[in-house]
């Protein structure tokens, strides 16, 4: 957010404020081998993915060594090595990608799962409804994670839908198991989102597990959210102050606590640091991996043809 107001971002910048429960609990729940498809808010399941945080400054930068080479200033970057899937602007449109992950794995035979996450505005899209029927229809090993944030930009829930529980509509509408929880209580969301995926990979079929949240910040980085009723917000609780008391009950000393804030501090700063040390892109490379062109009958990607 400081790099966006001073200008060194080009794109836009998507916090998961408030919701990092549900990104890094859901993200520590996969196993080494399943994949993820994760939205613009979930920064948090891109590190418990591998993903490093220079990574995402490098993007952010436009760098030439950051995962789009450049070519975005935004979260629109995957790293298929860690299994995370790119992310589709168009909110929903993962839902049949992560549809078609699982039903490939279960083809194959593979004992992996894929996991994606929406919005409940997201939600009210077609595509979300046909890649759920047809994950109940072929009983694929796939997991939606519903951040039920209240708001689609500035769009209340209670103007998008008349039966707001999404947790009972998947239920009902698709015969799709889906548990309700507390969005901000980063322990209860893993263990929630661990025991579904385990029953999608023992062939369950597709799960699902409503978290309940509320973003910290609006839409994005130019969104103050004034639209956001003040009384509404004191309904939710910080999630990572909410595990911090947690830990204190569990005997952490407040020692610990700090040298855990100092060291997340230190890998920022110096993640920031090495991004900014990157070289930027030549322009002359602009086409090289965006378009392609036939060679002898295939298609012969821009990096092959500087060879």
């Amino acid at each position: 957010m400081a790099l966006y107001r001073q200008g060194r971002i080009a794109g836009s910048v998507y916090t998961g404020y408030l919701q990092e429960a549900v990104a890094a609990g859901a993200g520590l729940a996969l196993g080494p081998d399943d994949v993820v498809c994760p939205l613009n808010r979930e920064q948090a399941c891109h590190y418990a993915r591998g993903v490093t945080v220079a990574d995402v400054f490098r993007n952010f930068l436009g760098k030439a060594d950051g995962p789009t080479r450049g070519r975005d200033g935004n979260m629109h970057f995957g790293k298929p090595e860690r299994g995370v899937f790119p992310l589709v602007s168009m909110l929903g449109d993962l839902v049949p990608v992560t549809v078609g992950a699982a039903l490939a794995f279960k083809r194959r035979g593979e004992p992996r799962v894929a996991l994606t996450f929406l919005g409940e505005g997201a939600f009210c899209t077609g595509d979300v409804h046909e890649g759920l029927n047809l994950a109940g229809v072929l009983a694929v090993p796939a997991v939606f994670v519903f951040q039920h944030n209240r708001y689609a930009y500035s769009t209340p829930v209670e103007r998008e839908m008349v039966n707001t529980n999404i947790a009972e509509r998947v239920r009902g509408g698709w015969s799709i198991p889906c548990a309700r929880v507390d969005g901000t209580d980063a322990l209860l969301v893993y263990e929630t989102v661990r025991d579904a995926v385990e029953r999608a990979r023992a062939g369950g079929g597709p799960q699902g597990v409503e978290a309940l949240t509320l973003r910290g910040h609006g839409h994005a980085a130019h969104d103050d959210a004034r639209y956001v009723p003040a009384e509404l917000r004191t309904l939710f609780e910080d999630p990572i102050e909410r595990l911090t008391a947690r830990l204190r009950l569990d005997g952490v000393e407040e020692a610990e606590l700090d040298s855990l804030r100092r060291r997340a501090a230190d890998e920022v700063a110096a993640a920031l640091a090495e991004a900014e040390a990157s070289p930027a892109p030549d322009p002359a490379a602009l086409e090289a991996g965006v378009y392609a062109t036939p060679v002898g009958g295939r298609l012969r990607s821009g990096r092959e043809r500087r060879g």
